[in-house]
């Protein structure tokens, strides 16, 4: 036996890349905390979709299909944001991605198709949901902005990298000597204008039941110190009332894989960016298979 399996295990791969076709449906609670006087505003959406994947020689490819998606929420603020993000959603149904063995998103493959679908939308259906010509031309400019740059921002979206985790590499057994992390990745603060967290997820707990793997992962902030004295220090020394040790940044997240195809049975996330108990953002999202 060598000195790396002797310390590391064999290179036996936990999960098992095959062709699936899933139904799932993924709801996500949007909570905005804005001070003491203020009741928490909470935004819900529930969307039923279908992953399909793909496994080639040297990548995965896969297909997420929205078949529909509903919201709800209470505030009356909230309410034409939410209408408004329903009626986006409408925009492009089907998104189909190129990944890596790994599960690293490499491309988005059906970008014409996406351009195509916003120019019918927005020749069809743009004057309905923004009448005003001055929000037509604000939206269209930040649509588009994004559309040219939807690779990149892809792989920052929560939403995605619960529905495509990069962890097929993890191998058996883990032992003490064991760490696995995904590939550092930028998520904006949603509250602190300027800052952008650069963050990792590491493998904090396994387990394995007949052809069932659970894991768990945690954040990993990299750059806290710098956003300390950069920007975090700096906000707290104004606010006499709040302590530095109240700041939280944290994303977990949970998976019950299908051994035999890597097929995710269901799965959540958490997101926490806190400054202090009366001030934070938090996302909560379940997704189920059907």
């Amino acid at each position: 036996m060598s000195i790396s399996n002797f310390l590391f295990g064999e290179n036996i791969p936990l999960l098992q890349l095959e062709k699936f076709l899933q139904e799932y449906t993924l709801k996500v609670e949007n909570t905005f905390l804005m001070g003491k006087e203020n009741p928490p505003i909470s935004l819900k959406t529930s969307s039923d979709l279908v992953i399909e994947q793909e496994k080639g020689e040297k990548y995965i490819e896969n297909t997420i299909k929205l078949q529909e998606i509903t919201g709800d929420t209470e505030d009356h603020v909230m309410k034409p944001f939410l209408l408004q993000s329903l009626a986006l959603a409408d925009i492009s149904r089907n998104i189909q991605l190129k990944r890596d063995l790994n599960g690293k998103i490499l491309s988005v493959e059906n970008k014409e198709d996406l351009w195509k679908n916003w120019e019918e939308w927005k020749e069809n259906k743009l004057a309905t949901l923004f009448p005003e010509e001055k929000d037509q031309i604000k939206f269209i400019s930040n649509y588009e902005k994004g559309l040219k740059n939807f690779d990149v921002e892809l792989k920052k979206n929560l939403q995605y990298i619960l529905l495509l985790p990069e962890l097929y590499s993890l191998i058996f057994p883990p032992n003490e000597y064991y760490s696995f992390l995904f590939s550092p990745s930028n998520i904006r603060s949603r509250l602190i204008d300027g800052v952008e967290y650069n963050y990792q997820l590491k493998l904090v707990k396994l387990e394995e039941e007949n052809n069932i793997l659970f894991v768990e992962f945690h954040s990993v902030l990299n750059n806290r110190d710098e956003l300390m004295k950069s920007h975090i220090k700096k906000l707290y020394d104004k606010e006499k009332d709040f302590s530095i040790d109240q700041f939280e940044f944290s994303i977990k997240t949970k998976y019950n894989f299908e051994k035999t195809t890597a097929k995710i049975l269901n799965a959540e996330l958490h997101f926490v960016e806190k400054m202090h108990e009366h001030l934070a953002y938090l996302i909560d999202m379940d997704l189920n298979s059907r």
